[in-house]
């Protein structure tokens, strides 16, 4: 058995947290959902992660009384350094330090860390039901890169025990995959080697609290479960579940202790809240505006015009509703106010932006805009699909809009094409293809950034963003 006491130890922990401290690129934090391999990823700095868990074997019988139990608690000294101290039937402690940054925009550059886990007493071997022999004291270099686009991360390295009985432990490769489905919902798939021995781990993870409370509950040792396989001599099959809370406030506040890529990354995300915020007040802006002008027009001798076309609108709806229904006497209607043009038009442009108006009367107006060819009310009817919700007055306004074949509508038009709507998503896909399905077969005019219509942002930084 190969023995390191424990003064050269300590100089080994002290050597890679300056290793971190010396060498490190300013890299983005993250919070990882491995649960048996070592990761690549550093807490910010002033944050801790309180982890406990309870494992049943399973090989054996299951008796969900006597489970065993292992508790921890990460430390993020800074982004670049941390430690683990915990208890696994004994006193437990590792140290990892960042050498290299990801850069998403370069696929060849990982985030890289090295290490050193179960310092005294080994988590593994408790799981496994074993003491003395088992190796322990184990260096570890690993690297990690991520996947925006199919929202998944991947970590690869190498684990190396000082303690071990043979040669077996100088050189045990391990991986593991988080792949991320929104909603909080993981699945991580973590495999590694150990005497020559490998051991594939598969857990459900479940973070209801993005950034600070996580679930998960997994098998260790999966294979092992199936009928047939032989009994291993370094693992055995076990369930565990177990919960972690993401603590602290963080020092990465502090630009002094912030590398300069977490700074730009808050600054980013400080600038997107500010541009919904000057989105939302430009909307309500020229919302606003629009109705200024319409009801500027509004001398107080046209009131009484307002009066007589609310009941044409009236008779016009109850000629909808009519049984029998008469089309020649709702066209004949139509072609009555499309005479009068220039007396309807200012009132119907008000009345579609009035909520306490009825909403059949509303559809009405926007429908009249529509066949009146009234191409001033365009910026109204934009923004009610961008204001209002009711589906029937959307399918309508986006039908109005097609038929004035206003330009400015393409990308509302874009967007609604995924509403959640059945018919208005389907009604803004047919006129969004009558408006612009050439231009789209001759090749995009213009960039389009398209959103997530669910809003599934991925709560870690390094899956999805």
């Amino acid at each position: 058995m190969v023995f390191i006491n424990g003064d050269k130890l300590m100089r080994v922990c002290a050597a890679v947290l300056a290793a971190g401290v010396l060498f490190t690129s300013p890299a983005i934090t993250r919070w990882s959902t491995l649960q048996m391999v070592p990761n690549a990823d550093m807490l910010p700095g002033g944050r801790f992660v309180a982890d406990a868990d309870l494992a049943w074997e399973l090989r054996d019988g299951f008796d969900v009384v006597s489970p065993i139990s292992v508790q921890r608690l990460h430390l993020g000294l800074s982004e670049w350094v941390g430690c683990d101290i915990g208890y696994a039937g004994g006193f437990m402690l590792g140290v990892k330090a960042l050498l290299l940054k990801d850069d998403p925009q370069l696929w060849y550059v990982p985030t890289l860390s090295l290490g050193f886990q179960n310092i005294y007493t080994s988590r593994e071997a408790f799981y496994a039901g074993r003491g003395a022999g088992y190796p322990r004291d184990e260096f570890f270099i690993t690297a990690a890169k991520s996947s925006d686009w199919a929202k998944l991360r991947g970590h690869i390295g190498f684990l190396s025990a000082a303690t071990r009985t043979s040669d077996a432990d100088l050189f045990n490769f391990f991986f593991g995959f988080e792949k991320y489905f929104g909603r909080g919902m993981y699945i991580t798939l973590e495999g590694q080697q150990r005497t020559r021995e490998f051991l594939l781990s598969f857990f459900i993870v479940y973070r209801p609290i993005p950034d600070r409370l996580e679930f998960n509950v997994g098998v260790i040792d999966a294979p092992g479960m199936l009928e047939g396989v032989s009994k291993s001599n370094v693992f055995r099959p076990e369930l565990r579940a177990g919960i972690k809370f993401n603590l602290g406030g963080g020092f990465n506040g502090f630009d002094g202790l912030t590398g300069v890529e977490d700074r730009i990354d808050r600054q980013r995300g400080f600038i997107t809240a500010l541009e919904k915020r000057v989105d939302s007040l430009t909307t309500e802006l020229s919302w606003n505006a629009d109705r200024i002008h319409e009801l500027a027009g509004f001398p107080d001798e046209r009131r009484e015009d307002r009066a007589r076309i609310m009941d044409e609108l009236t008779t016009l709806r109850n000629l909808y509703d009519q049984e029998p229904f008469d089309p020649e006497l709702v066209k004949d209607m139509i072609e009555r106010v499309r005479d009068r043009y220039e007396m309807f038009a200012p009132h119907l442009r008000v009345i579609i932006t009035e909520p306490e108006v009825d909403l059949r009367i509303r559809r009405i107006a926007v429908s009249l805009i529509g066949e009146m060819g009234d191409k001033a009310a365009a910026n109204i009817l934009i923004s009610i699909l961008n204001r209002f919700e009711e589906p029937a007055l959307k399918i309508e306004t986006i039908i109005a809009l097609g038929k004035l074949k206003e330009p400015r509508a393409r990308l509302v038009l874009l967007r609604l094409k995924d509403d959640q709507d059945g018919g208005v998503s389907f009604t803004a896909g047919e006129v969004y293809r009558t408006l612009f399905g050439a231009e789209d077969q001759a090749g995009p005019s213009m960039p389009v950034v398209e959103e997530d219509p669910l809003g599934n942002t991925v709560p870690e930084r390094r899956l999805g963003r």
